[in-house]
């Protein structure tokens, strides 16, 4: 399943994209310990710009949803 902007929202995009990522969580489609796509890979999916994906990624840490590992990916 495809990560989508709605444009039209008046969700920001990065908040959308953090939504987006908490629903395949909630859903089981995401497991505890998977790996995200990454913020070009994400960016490219959603059509955005890949500093919203770091956004997004952002308040999913601060949130404490995911763990940013440096060079990991």
């Amino acid at each position: 399943m495809t990560i989508r902007v709605d444009p039209t929202r008046a969700t920001p995009p990065s908040r959308q994209l953090v939504e987006a990522v908490l629903d395949r969580i909630a859903r089981g489609e995401w497991e505890a310990g998977s790996k995200l796509p990454s913020v070009r890979g994400l960016a490219a999916e959603a059509l955005v710009n890949p500093n919203t994906v770091g956004k997004a990624y952002r308040e999913l840490e601060m949130l404490g949803v995911v763990a940013g590992r440096n060079g990991a990916g």
